[in-house]
């Protein structure tokens, strides 16, 4: 009779991680439904409140200069907060967030509500990964991680359909509020989900015996902590590059229309989906076939590094429109298998109970490339007028990352 039980109990468990990953895939590609929803309407909202490239770029930098410096003490507190509190708590503060864009009056209240996101959406990477940790073994945990993060390339490629038709027929500012009642229902539904249904047995309760500052000094002091950061700026720089200024690229340089712009840039965020899904089965083969754990995200790791760097180069150099998007969708398949293997490389190198700090430490470098992607991209397009040297600075940035990786090859071996 317990045999029977212990099974009963072992697949409700397992319904249930499923259905938690679930909610996790949901959060994060309305995440970066949120993230990229500046984007789709940037020309609108440039031409309503007077904007240059310049100053745009620096609105769209905002939110990652402000998600930049909340990584760390997000992650300290995912390492220390239960997912149920947390993860209500951030979705409804990025809810109203979208709530306050749709209300902005002025340039100064815009940022204030990316700020506000930035900061309501810090701990959700965080905290989903130590999740899923805790709930798959090692053995299993590359899969959902790659599928946890294609959800930020599935948000991209919904995003410029989805949001762009609301946007054509409703305006920008119901567009925003649309996202912000998607995020507050979510958080509600996470919050009732977990009250009736604990997992005392796989949620992330790990008592920590260090103090925050212990943690953070202990990891800031290894030198894989900040291989990893530098590394993860070029992925997030990209993936930036490309969110924020796929649709002006295509209006600007391709002469396209909004809405043939809004289509087009969600193929390669699409195949920056598959790229995510792909990393994750990727790094469980190599890890079947005898790598060793770290050296089995390392080596995708760099390998699409490697090839979204030259793809990204050759964009604009592309005599078609049909070529130009060839590239982008091979650069963002590229990037995403890189971020899945980065992202599941940061799970191997540290305990479980520093994982979300660890994974904190490494997306401060992430959003510092997402911090000056769009600022850097914005600058060269208003002073040369052309996207070649944009493109170029972000091919070159990715190979400087690639050569850290590979002159630290040595720490990710063991």
């Amino acid at each position: 009779m317990s045999i029977v039980t212990e099974k009963t109990t072992e697949k409700t468990h397992v319904w249930i991680r499923h259905i938690v990953l679930l909610f996790l895939i949901i959060a994060g590609c309305i995440s970066y439904m949120d993230r990229t929803a500046l984007a789709i309407v940037n020309t609108d909202i440039a031409s309503e409140f007077g904007l240059s490239y310049t100053s745009l770029g620096l609105v769209l930098s905002s939110f990652a200069t402000v998600y930049m410096i909340c990584q760390i003490p997000a992650g300290l507190t995912a390492d220390r907060i239960k997912a149920r509190p947390l993860l209500t708590g951030c979705l409804v503060v990025w809810g109203v967030a979208q709530f306050l864009t749709a209300w902005a009056g002025s340039t100064g209240a815009l940022v204030g509500a990316r700020c506000l996101l930035a900061l309501g959406e810090a701990p959700l990477f965080l905290a989903g990964t130590k999740i899923i940790t805790a709930w798959y073994s090692g053995a299993e945990r590359a899969v959902p991680i790659g599928l946890f993060n294609a959800s930020s390339s599935l948000g991209q490629v919904l995003a410029p359909a989805l949001l762009g038709f609301i946007a054509q027929q409703f305006g920008w500012r119901p567009m925003f509020c649309t996202l912000g009642g998607l995020c507050i229902l979510l958080g509600l539904a996470w919050s009732m989900f977990y009250q009736k249904h604990p997992t005392p047995k796989y949620e992330p309760t790990t008592k920590l015996k260090q103090t925050a500052r212990q943690e953070l000094t202990f990891l800031l002091s290894q030198r894989v902590s900040w291989v990893l950061a530098i590394g993860c700026a070029s992925i997030i720089y990209l993936q930036w590059l490309y969110s924020a200024w796929l649709p002006t690229y295509f209006q600007t340089v391709r002469h396209l229309n909004a809405g043939q712009a809004g289509l087009l840039s969600s193929i390669p965020q699409l195949a920056g989906f598959l790229g995510s899904l792909s990393g994750g089965v990727i790094v469980k083969f190599l890890g079947k076939t005898g790598y060793a754990p770290s050296r089995a995200c390392y080596q995708p790791l760099v390998s699409g590094l490697f090839i979204a760097a030259i793809a990204t180069a050759a964009v604009p150099l592309c005599p078609t429109t049909f070529l130009s998007l060839l590239c982008m969708a091979i650069a963002l398949f590229a990037t995403g298998v890189a971020m899945t293997a980065s992202w599941t490389l940061g799970t191997v190198v540290v305990a479980e109970e520093s994982i979300a700090t660890m994974e904190a430490i490494q997306n401060v470098g992430g959003s510092l490339g997402g911090a000056v992607s769009p600022l850097l991209t914005g600058f060269i397009i208003q002073h040369t007028g052309s996207f070649t040297l944009a493109m170029g600075a972000g091919s070159i940035i990715t190979f400087i990352c690639i050569s850290i990786y590979i002159f630290e090859i040595s720490n990710f071996r063991n």
